[in-house]
């Protein structure tokens, strides 16, 4: 018996060795959760988060981009990320890498080569870049059809009614664009154009939030994750996303119908209603009725009149006269008074709560969407958006999709032109926005305006320690307690402000006293790669 219950301790242990060395997988979590889980991924669906098809979502996209204050905030946003040559209005260049500016003859020759095609590309690119990232932030994508020639290359493009947004249909495979369905109306009757990527360029903006949205299930195959090659995926038409409005729909639609509101009252406090008594006591019926006529006439004319003094008549440059005859107490007319008079002005603090609410989720300020009343002073008029750290974030959401998408027109034109083409790392080219007038990039100024003039002041504050001519161990002291310097830092430059130059002739000397290596014009011929390919 002791040795079966050595044998199963020893099998035992074994076992908790093997356990704790091998990981455990999700594959050998409790199977009860494969039924479970089931019904519980996922979120349920209400009245606030109801699928629509993709034409819905469209539409609803369109009709608020025709909204003045909505159209504006879109613009504003396309033009903090791409900014503009305050002379010639261009907004992108195109410029060799610095990973192709080195001494070799192949890195001139791609240098030679980007310079060359730029002056092309440029033109054909800003002349339809603003429209595309315009439309891009308002329904998610935008799309410009790609025009070649088997020797120059893309020689255009067309971006109008036929490329809009909701005509195009991308398909994906595993979240890369493979072709897209176009649709083509001629003669009344609609058919599917098959396109792709060479042929039609894309802007996708990042897909941030989810939009509930219908699935075709009769066609469509959801399972992707379980595909560990994404050429295995199934092609998928790309789902509508990446629209800047999304957010905003609701209080789009609750400013809408404040702003109606206000509109419809302001009209019906403009029409007047006057009531008025008439006392006939006495008065034969056939007079009655003659003299009411009469009276109603009389009211109707003057409206008329009034309405010709409104368009400069006769009305404008005399008095009338009305003569109403009286006998005795009777006949006497006494106003009632106007029964829809508003005795309380009108609120507009929900229309404005409304608006408030818009133009946060726009990320904008209220005061760029036509509120110019409400800038708040020290802003500036022209340049208030360089501020927004809302602008800042979704300039760069822009600018990375538009990129995305000019590397790849420009590898179709280098690739039918020079039959070359580049892993996305390894491109000669880069796209440069003109940073003077984009959110992002003048935040990026004003931060390396702040670490040149700090960097100034230390450099200045430095030199004044160093005529003083104290010892090492003294400077220190003062570089890490008074000008905050950690340990490391205030060592290096006390030991570089304390040590003396050497004399003419004499070799560098380091720290720990060993000498300095050459400098460029010492090395040995076998080190030098200023030819080097």
């Amino acid at each position: 018996m002791k040795i079966f219950n050595r044998m199963a301790g020893m099998l035992i242990t074994d076992r908790k060795t093997r356990h704790a060395r091998t990981p455990l997988s999700i594959h050998d979590a409790n199977h009860q959760y494969d039924a479970i889980n089931q019904f519980e991924l996922g979120t349920f669906y209400n009245k606030e988060k109801i699928p629509r098809t993709r034409q819905q979502i469209y539409t609803m996209w369109e009709i608020m981009q025709k909204d003045p204050q909505i159209a504006e905030a879109l613009s504003l946003h396309a033009t903090a990320a791409l900014g503009g040559h305050e002379t010639t209005g261009d907004m992108i260049f195109i410029t060799p890498h610095d990973r192709i500016r080195g001494k070799g003859r192949r890195a001139k020759e791609l240098r030679d080569k980007v310079d060359r095609e730029s002056r092309h590309m440029t033109e054909i690119i800003n002349r339809h870049i603003f429209p595309l990232a315009r439309q891009a932030i308002g329904f998610g994508d935008s799309y410009a059809r790609i025009y070649t020639d088997e020797r120059k290359g893309v020689v255009g493009l067309m971006n109008n009614r036929h490329t809009a947004p909701p005509l195009i249909m991308p398909f994906e495979q595993a979240g890369d664009t493979i072709g897209f369905h176009a649709l083509e109306e001629e003669d009344f009757e609609r058919s599917i154009a098959k396109l792709t990527p060479m042929q039609m360029l894309r802007v996708k903006m990042p897909r941030i939030t989810n939009v509930p949205q219908m699935a075709l299930q009769v066609w469509q195959d959801e399972k992707t994750l379980i595909y560990n090659n994404r050429y295995d995926n199934p092609i998928l038409p790309s789902e509508v996303g990446g629209s800047f409005l999304y957010p905003i729909e609701e209080p789009w639609q609750d400013v809408t119908i404040s702003r109606a509101g206000l509109n419809n009252q302001q009209i019906a406090d403009s029409v007047k209603q006057a009531f008025l008594t008439i006392n006939m006591e006495g008065m034969p019926p056939a007079q009655a009725k003659k003299y009411k006529e009469g009276l109603t006439k009389m009211l109707s004319n003057y409206r008329g009149q009034v309405e010709d003094a409104f368009k400069g008549g006769e009305a404008l440059y005399g008095t009338s006269y009305h003569v109403m005859p009286q006998w005795g107490d009777k006949q006497i007319l006494q106003s009632v008074g106007d029964i829809s008079q508003r005795q309380a002005p009108l609120n507009e603090g929900t229309l404005m709560i409304n608006l408030r609410r818009l133009a946060g989720g726009l990320g904008i300020d209220l005061a760029l969407m036509g509120w110019a009343d409400m800038l708040a002073g020290g802003l500036g008029d022209g340049a208030a958006f360089h501020t927004s750290a809302q602008i800042m974030n979704r300039s760069m959401l822009i600018r990375q999709a538009i990129i995305d998408a000019l590397n790849h027109l420009m590898s179709i034109h280098w690739g039918i032109k020079y039959g070359e083409h580049f892993d996305s790392k390894e491109y000669p080219w880069q796209f440069d926005f003109y940073s003077d007038q984009n959110a992002a990039a003048s935040q990026a100024l004003n931060n390396k305006q702040n670490r040149a003039n700090t960097t100034t002041i230390q450099t200045q504050a430095i030199q004044m320690i160093k005529e003083l001519g104290l010892d090492k161990e003294t400077t220190q002291l003062i570089l890490e307690d008074e000008m905050g310097y950690d340990v490391a830092m205030a060592e290096k430059i006390a030991i570089s402000i304390t040590t003396p130059p050497p004399a003419e002739g004499d070799h560098m000397m380091m720290p720990d006293g060993q000498p300095a290596p050459p400098q460029d014009d010492e090395l040995p011929d076998e080190l030098d790669f200023d030819d080097e390919d």
